[in-house]
């Protein structure tokens, strides 16, 4: 078992989640690696991230759990990191409400509700809004393993934004989390979002990691040696505010400021920068983009995000190269869209903007000093950075396109009124 570097990850990678205090970690044994070619090993200290790191098993069958164990112990001995826990969580002095925004996917909705019932912090209300899905299998497994506190409302326009507008408008709690229907809560993760919150920095939002629950195909390996969701950024914590090393500029989304599927907001601070805009994000021409937009005009309006990785969701990643190359291209058009979105709102802004732009096209190219795509490797697949940068020229046209659209349809569908298909107190 040798140790590697991101780059060499090599498909199929068995992914290890391992505690390393004696205290919280029964004594492992072995596990078979024979049917893999490496490793992705999350290791962590009193459940919150410690590291990752990647090795080689292709000439092993089996990898000793108690040898990497102490291994991996003895580096983050002599390399000790900030504690996760500045100040005391006062679990009962956060309001929550998580929201998971579904279209068609009922069995991976089970999966992602089953890990919210598995919560440690039960403390939270939850709400999910159907965009629209096909079938009534989704109100029925809503219905089926909702918790106590459970509201399952309908946003039939397509769009991820309009069903978290939907989403948003309904919620009565200070805070507001979200996670998508493609991935499991850890059982903490609740409970470290209030600790993201309950930091001295008062941040508006707390931006969680999102890893790998499996890398069993090459797509899902050439993501994660593209950056992953986390897009290289560290397991580390950190205060991201404008104007400090690791924030550019409020207008610059690379290094990114946090998945869109593991974020939480202060409630009001995220309806006062006007929530999601529809034209941005999954179900529309644009892609993605949304959560950025939201992001920056909290960096913008002087507040604090906190990268946050303690708060760990599982995200099953794209299996195949034809959906992966999609998401690149998605990436890249969403990119170009949150420039388009952010120009329509303050044009004065297309100033700072272009002199940005050289960055954002030096990161998407995939430089080999960037956060969005860390060191790739010599053989990574050409057809996916061709089509991350056909998105950088589709984005701004399909925003236009969108925004078109979404006038002649009646608006943001956050100013209608929300549809409640069925709560339980």
């Amino acid at each position: 078992m040798l140790r590697i570097g991101r780059r060499e990850l090599q498909a199929p990678a068995q992914v290890i989640d391992l505690e390393l205090s004696p205290a919280s970690q029964p004594k492992v044994g072995a596990i078979s690696v024979a049917a893999y070619r490496s490793a992705w090993c999350l290791s962590r200290v009193n459940g919150a991230p410690r590291a990752i790191s990647f090795w080689d098993v292709a000439a092993d069958t089996s990898v000793s759990l108690e040898d990497l164990r102490d291994r991996l112990r003895a580096e983050s001995d002599a390399d000790p990191q900030p504690e996760y826990n500045p100040v005391p969580t006062p679990a009962a002095g956060f309001d929550i409400t998580v929201v998971i925004c579904t279209r068609d996917r009922p069995q991976g909705l089970r999966v992602t509700l089953e890990s919210l019932r598995r919560q440690t912090d039960s403390g939270f209300r939850l709400l999910v809004v159907d965009n629209g899905s096909s079938s009534p299998e989704t109100a029925a497994v809503t219905t089926e393993l909702a918790l106590p506190d459970w509201e399952y409302l309908l946003e039939p326009r397509p769009g991820l934004s309009r069903a978290r507008n939907r989403g948003l408008e309904a919620v009565r709690t200070d805070l507001t989390a979200w996670i998508d229907d493609d991935e499991v809560a850890d059982p903490d993760w609740v409970r470290r979002l209030k600790e993201g919150f309950a930091h001295e920095s008062r941040p508006a939002a707390v931006c969680g990691a999102m890893f790998p629950a499996e890398l069993e195909f090459e797509a899902q390996v050439r993501f994660e040696q593209y950056g992953g969701f986390n897009k290289g950024r560290g397991v580390v914590p950190e205060v991201l505010k404008a104007g400090t090393p690791s924030v550019t500029s409020p207008l610059y989304p690379l290094p990114a400021w946090g998945p869109g599927g593991n974020m939480a907001f202060r409630t009001g601070l995220l309806r006062a920068v006007g929530g999601f805009d529809p034209c941005l994000g999954a179900g529309t021409h644009t892609h993605g983009g949304e959560e950025t937009r939201v992001l920056s005009s909290l960096l913008s309006d002087g507040h604090v995000i906190m990268h946050w990785p303690a708060a760990i969701t599982w995200h099953t990643h794209r299996r195949e190269m034809a959906a992966l190359r999609k998401q690149f291209y998605g990436y890249s058009a969403g990119t170009t869209a949150f420039y388009m979105s952010t120009i329509r709102s303050k044009p004065s802004t297309i100033i700072d903007i272009l002199r940005l732009a050289p960055n954002t096209i030096r990161d998407l190219r995939g430089g080999s000093e960037t956060l969005r795509s860390g060191h790739l490797p010599s053989d990574f697949p050409g057809d996916l950075l061709k089509a991350a940068r056909r998105g950088l020229l589709g984005g701004a046209p399909m925003y236009v396109y969108e925004a078109l659209r979404n006038r002649r349809q009646g608006g943001s569908i956050a100013q209608r009124k929300v549809l409640t298909i069925a709560s339980r107190p």
